[in-house]
């Protein structure tokens, strides 16, 4: 897969990737900051889309699902 856009949220704490796969379809991630004594700070997976036929489609349902991502708009 390759990565199409990464966006940060406004406090750096979450991010969203969409990733165009080598199909031609699309999907897209969130993760978001964790904090462990142990390990630190470290990125921890988050919310997992499914499969969208566009890049337009991927990023509706990524702004409709996202609320930091509709503040934003």
């Amino acid at each position: 897969m390759d990565i199409v856009r990464e966006i940060v949220s406004p406090t750096g704490k979450r991010k969203i990737r969409l990733y165009q796969r080598a199909d031609g379809f699309f999907t897209y991630d969130e993760t978001f900051e964790a904090f462990d004594e142990i390990a630190g700070s470290y990125w921890s997976s988050g919310y997992e889309a499914g499969i969208f036929e566009t890049e337009e489609a991927a990023t509706a349902d990524m702004t409709a699902t996202t609320p930091w991502m509709r503040h934003e708009a």
